[in-house]
């Protein structure tokens, strides 16, 4: 026989959303956080190397100086990189660009050694919880939207009070920047709060009362929230478990290749495909969505196409805001499957949703501005 919070436990509606965060996340935080500017990109990364007069024989470290002088300046190209490598069979050995990867990692793991310190992550921490930035980016999220997008995306529509929201964030960096950020502490979360109710979490479907008009008094569903998150490239803090390499959709178990598959390593299939179902939503943010990490963006891409899940695409922008479109376009040429329709991909399109930011544009959603 049930009891009676065994039975609202079953009955309880669940919205999952799953949200990916590549290196832009890492680099704002260090620009806001770091006292010798030194940010985790590409570049700060081979002037490490040339400072610690690195193994000027290492294969990558040779390509790494080749796209400094073509002034290529994301990981991405970086991973592509390892890919031309491999495509010049006579000329080099599987076993020496291993050890030349393996190098590589030890040395990155070292370089965010010196960016991620415990001091910084103290004072990160400590402003997180101050001002509740976990909490608000959870609950507040639907606040980036302009109206026009919110008007378009379904989601609001399907939350109510009573439900729970499961947050799963994939964290494609090394560091534990994005995990200090996440973190319910106790500053801005008592998982039982109310003496009465089991509720924890409020959110705000409609924060900026776009439906409602009822300005400076936004909905607040009383609600549940559960969070995960999952480090699919290894961490820093154990440097043989940092995944840098290619994707390849197929391979054969003989090809010499799928030891720098990224996919490959992460057992990408038997550990997270899982969570590609039954997605409400998908966040992208902070990603370049560069070549190698295709294998998360066909995932995306064929719930999308297959049940009701949408997708916001924080992109940022330096200068002048990019075009939507543009922005939607690449994600489906990264992600498509080459047998699909035309009306498939137009289908794609209307449920992907762009938030263009930078530093003048502030958002509630991983938002680490200190001022």
């Amino acid at each position: 026989m049930c009891t009676d919070n065994q039975t609202k436990e079953m009955q309880r509606i669940k919205h999952n959303v799953v949200v990916l965060v590549g290196n832009g996340f890492d680099i704002q935080v260090l620009s806001e956080f770091s006292k010798n500017g030194i940010i985790s990109s590409y570049e700060k990364f081979y002037d490490f190397l040339c400072y610690k007069n690195f193994n000027k024989e290492n294969l990558l470290f040779q390509k790494m100086k080749e796209n400094k002088q073509k002034n290529v300046v994301y990981w991405s190209d970086f991973e592509h990189s390892l890919n031309d490598l491999l495509s010049q069979k006579q000329d080099v050995s599987s076993l020496t660009l291993d050890k030349d990867l393996f190098d590589l990692q030890t040395y990155f793991s070292m370089f965010l050694n010196e960016l991620v310190t415990p001091e910084l992550l103290k004072n990160f921490g400590e402003q997180s919880s101050e001002k509740q930035w976990a909490v608000n980016a959870m609950s507040k999220f639907l606040n980036d939207l302009d109206e026009e997008n919110y008007n378009r995306l379904a989601f609001p529509d399907k939350t109510d009070h009573y439900h729970e929201y499961n947050f799963t964030f994939f964290n494609f960096n090394y560091t534990p920047l994005l995990d200090n950020y996440i973190y319910l502490d106790k500053k801005q979360f008592d998982p039982h709060k109310y003496k009465t109710v089991d509720r924890n979490f409020g959110f705000y479907p409609d924060p900026r009362c776009y439906k409602t008009g009822r300005i400076n008094n936004p909905t607040i569903w009383s609600s549940y929230i559960m969070q995960e998150i999952i480090h699919p490239h290894g961490r820093q803090d154990i440097p043989r478990s940092m995944l840098f390499g290619i994707d390849l959709k197929e391979y054969k178990q003989t090809d010499e290749r799928k030891k720098f598959v990224k996919s490959y390593w992460a057992h990408n299939d038997s550990k997270y495909k899982k969570y590609f179902e039954d997605v409400d939503l998908f966040i992208i943010y902070g990603s370049s969505m560069g070549e190698t990490d295709t294998w998360w963006w066909r995932q995306i891409f064929q719930s999308l196409l297959d049940g009701e899940s949408e997708l916001i695409i924080y992109n940022y922008c330096s200068n002048e805001m990019k075009d939507e479109e543009d922005i939607k376009d690449l994600f489906i040429k990264r992600g498509k499957d080459i047998k699909k329709a035309y009306q498939d991909f137009v289908k794609i399109k209307q449920k992907i949703f762009i938030i263009n930011y930078n530093e003048k544009k502030k958002n509630i959603f991983l938002d680490t501005k200190v001022n």
